[in-house]
């Protein structure tokens, strides 16, 4: 009798021969016993398949600790003025020291997770960026950085670009991204630019 979910019920079919005898006492007990087993497994419900969930939407910000021993966390979005400054946060949520040093790796994507065309520069005209600097930290510890865009439209034949996700890694290349969800509204200026990592994060210019 088949009970997998791709499989139906099947009844095996029973033979009867005439005995040419009496059946002994304690055979008759066996079969009876038998076949009120296999009433009751036939009769039984076959257990209910549990209900497929959905998978759960990405959070704003990337796991609690993945494999590689750091995350990275989206903070609120400054706007002013046209210009979007959005706080971003790494932190080594492992059990060993963990170096970092220089900018972050980082792409824009679409509301399809699908990679956009935003050209990505290191530094900004709106926070000072003193560039990179070799940073050990030990567990617990975290440094920051900055991206910074403006949302303008300064060519009326380009379409603008709003990104839903940032794809982020501690530096370009190797480790897997990690997603962030943010509105990146871009405008058509399709530019975006970040700061190094460091452990005060950096200051806006006076």
């Amino acid at each position: 009798m088949g009970t997998g979910p791709d499989a139906g019920w099947t009844v095996a079919g029973a033979v009867t021969r005439k005995a040419a005898g009496p059946v002994p006492r304690a055979l008759s007990a066996a079969v009876l016993g038998v076949v009120a087993l296999a009433a009751v497994g036939c009769s039984a419900r076959p257990e209910a398949r549990p209900e497929a969930k959905p998978d759960p939407k990405p959070s704003r910000t990337a796991p609690a600790c993945p494999e590689d021993g750091v995350v990275i966390k989206g903070l609120p979005v400054d706007a002013a003025m046209g210009t979007r400054a959005m706080g971003v946060t790494l932190t080594n949520c492992g059990e060993r020291p963990y170096k970092v040093n220089g900018y972050a790796g980082v792409q824009v994507l679409g509301k399809d997770r699908e990679p956009l065309d935003v050209k990505i520069s290191h530094g900004s005209d709106v926070v000072d960026d003193v560039g990179p600097e070799p940073i050990t930290l030990q567990p617990g510890e975290h440094v920051r950085a900055v991206l910074m865009w403006r949302n303008r439209v300064t060519d009326a034949t380009r379409p603008a670009v709003n990104g839903a996700f940032l794809a982020l890694t501690p530096a370009a290349g190797g480790s897997r991204p990690q997603l962030v969800r943010e509105l990146i509204d871009l405008g058509s200026t399709g530019k975006l630019g970040i700061t190094a990592w460091h452990r005060e994060g950096p200051r806006p210019r006076t």
